[in-house]
């Protein structure tokens, strides 16, 4: 997209490959006058502008090429008296030569006075009506009723926590939050970067959004390993000892080839006050607990809150001026270390150099972040929330050792791009089938954010029925096996991190081989085809692996439904059930009871295929055809192998082969390797 400003007789507009984009472009800042009235401070004059760049006489707004599209920023001079408490920067308003049809609206969570998209923030997908306007945390994308799509959003997470709207009048904005800091006479304010672009459609424009936001940032895109591991939280919560892990890890060194974890997570119940983050009595040596942790050949995880603390703590009671302040009163109620500070850097980097360098641990999960973030008056006065909460995350990164893998819980998302290993994208899991559809709404919806700005976490895997809970569960779930066998394909599709927090003596050997089918994982997460379709996405794409792609279909509401994809002429085998069948291509489609999950692998029709695998819900296994054979490695011990075949009979190597059904005019066999390789010919 070619853009450029030029002024006609709608005021400054944004003129794509020669053509009206967006007109009327315009900006203000608001601020609350008397008796709760908003009142504006708008942009006035003639505008001027050279094509890159458009003035007027108290504003300008900067245009620059990106992706397809194009980045907006705006700089705001204040030719009034001061404002006192301004509440909100609109850096760019504006109407698309468009109708918007739906769009994807991301919440706001609101806590000591931000607004912000974190973990709890719920995501929508709103059919637009007139006269209404959808505000949306750090970005939406949207179809216009002329057919096209377009992303826009926040590029940049610099100084303001930020957010567009859209209405079906194709009215834009692009805000933030100047956190009533006040604006003198002459005063500039400076936005945001934000970018709009065209996409080919919704599911691709988010992709490309977030490469471009990362891009920005100068971060690479993440290839590290997702973690696994064991997570104390959700069976246990504070009832720990270092008794519970070891009861967990000898379960795991007994399963270790089929539950292959690396990390072994300590949650909360470890520490003697939150601000000092030392051992209580149950704990005591952490070092030693760790390096026990490595001797099973995992590596050690912890949990600690560390943007606050407990008002009681030492730390408080001594410095109070190290803690975010109400503007002109004491610290905020929930108490929010001020990173600004440097006394305060020194005291949380040497926190973290004694859990990272001294302890040994190598996986910390920081929660509680957003309900410690305050906006107020910080030892830099011209400091906002959103720097306090970016430098806190730059002093730990720098506090830790390279390869610590830093999780973020409860915390603004975008701010957090390239400072965090790994983020939480969901609300936390609860005990029933309602508290799944929140936590993947979320988790689907936030494919794009993986590997881009950070590893997503979509919360910890429970797996658990009533038969295996005991005096020391503190959350006693209620799901059903259809239920759990949903819970488990919906994690591999969310292509994150994967803690289990069941407890595992617990847990019978046919339930541990449910949890083995996430392994080896996916490392990538589904595409949601039905984005703009659907509140929560059911149809979900995992791309071509072992020449097969895999599709998962899951009802998450209370009545049977068809889902359908579209698909070339393919052997199909669904993962749960085992099925197989051969598709002459076009629309395939399969009803899917409530609550429930299929999974199927679309492999393309060869004289013979190997068509699926038990050994994973995603298929895995690489194999290669030569004519009639096939020939290639397990990726488990106990795999078992499925095949597809016009051949007249096997012959086979380092195999058993056994004819299990046929399907229009092919035969489908069973293969079980005796060893890692097998070679079957047809």
């Amino acid at each position: 997209m070619n853009a450029e400003f030029r002024v006609t007789e709608k005021g400054l507009c944004i003129y794509a490959d020669g053509e009206e984009l967006i007109s009327g472009i315009c900006g203000y800042i608001e601020y609350p006058g008397h008796d709760f009235n908003v009142l504006k401070v708008k942009n006035v004059g003639e505008w001027s502008t050279d094509g890159e760049s458009a003035s007027c006489d108290n504003m300008t707004v900067e245009l620059a090429p990106c992706h397809e599209g194009f980045l907006v920023r705006s700089t705001f001079t204040n030719l009034w008296e001061g404002i006192d408490e301004p509440d909100e920067f609109t850096a760019f308003a504006g109407d698309l030569a468009r109708t918007v049809e739906r769009g994807i609206v991301n919440r706001y969570t609101e806590a000591n006075g931000n607004r912000v998209c974190e973990m709890q923030s719920q995501i929508d997908t709103v059919h637009t009506v007139y006269n209404a306007v959808y505000d949306s945390a750090e970005n939406t994308v949207f179809d216009t009723t002329e057919g096209d799509s377009f992303v826009f959003g926040a590029a940049t997470y610099e100084k303001y926590f930020s957010g567009v709207t859209f209405s079906r009048e194709g009215r834009l904005t692009a805000h933030c939050r100047p956190e009533a800091h006040p604006i003198g006479t002459s005063e500039k304010i400076t936005s945001e970067w934000f970018f709009f672009s065209p996409c080919a459609d919704c599911v691709s424009g988010l992709e490309d959004f977030a490469k471009t936001v990362a891009s920005i940032a100068g971060v690479e895109r993440s290839e590290r390993e997702n973690p696994s591991g064991f997570c104390t939280w959700y069976y246990y919560a504070g009832r720990i000892t270092p008794d519970t892990l070891r009861d967990n890890m000898a379960v795991l060194d007994r399963h270790r080839e089929d539950l292959p974890i690396k990390y072994i997570q300590i949650d909360d119940g470890w520490y003697d006050c939150w601000g000092s983050w030392m051992p209580n009595g149950k704990f005591g040596d952490m070092k030693a607990i760790a390096d026990e942790i490595k001797s099973h050949g995992y590596l050690p995880g912890i949990w600690l809150a560390p943007f606050g603390c407990h008002p009681g703590a030492q730390v408080f009671a001594d410095h109070e001026d190290w803690f975010v302040h109400v503007p002109g009163g004491g610290a905020w109620r929930e108490l929010s270390f001020d990173f600004t500070n440097p006394e305060v850097r020194e005291y949380i980097s040497s926190i973290f150099r004694r859990i990272s360098y001294d302890w040994g641990f190598r996986y910390i999960k920081m929660d509680i972040i957003t309900g410690t973030l305050a906006p107020g008056a910080h030892h830099d006065p011209s400091a906002t929330a959103l720097e306090n909460y970016r430098l806190g995350l730059k002093t730990i990164r720098e506090s830790v050792t390279p390869d610590t893998f830093l999780l973020a819980c409860t915390a603004p998302l975008g701010g957090a791009c390239g400072l965090v290993d790994g983020m939480r994208v969901s609300c936390d899991v609860f005990e029933r089938w309602e508290s799944l559809r929140d936590v993947f709404n979320s988790v689907i919806k936030r494919y794009y954010y993986h590997r881009n700005y950070f590893l997503c976490d979509a919360d910890c895997l429970i797996i658990r029925k009533k038969e295996n809970e005991d005096e020391e569960c503190w959350r006693l779930c209620t799901r059903s096996d259809e239920e759990i066998r949903t819970y488990i394909t919906a994690m591999a599709a969310s292509g994150g991190i994967l803690m289990l927090s069941d407890k595992l003596p617990n847990l019978a050997p046919e339930q541990l081989e449910l949890i083995s089918k996430l392994f080896p994982m996916t490392q990538e997460a589904a595409r949601p085809l039905d984005l703009m379709d659907s509140f929560i996405p059911g149809v979900l794409d995992f791309g071509v692996r072992a020449s097969a792609r895999t599709v998962a279909f899951i009802n998450w509401g209370d009545s049977p439904r068809d889902f359908s994809v579209d698909c070339g002429e393919s052997f199909v085998r669904e993962f749960w059930s085992g099925e197989m069948s051969v598709f002459s291509g076009g629309k395939f489609t399969s009803r899917v009871q409530p609550h429930c999950a299929k999974v199927f692998a679309f492999t393309p029709i060869t004289s013979s295929a190997i068509v699926g695998s038990d050994a994973s819900l995603v298929m895995q296994s690489e194999w290669s055809a030569d004519g009639d054979a096939v020939k290639g490695k397990r990726i488990k011990s106990g795999e078992r192998l499925y095949a597809a075949s016009k051949g007249k009979g096997p012959t086979s190597s380092g195999c058993k082969v056994s004819a299990i059904a046929e399907n229009d005019g092919y035969t489908f066999y069973e293969i079980i390797p005796d060893g890692e390789e097998y070679t079957v010919a047809f």
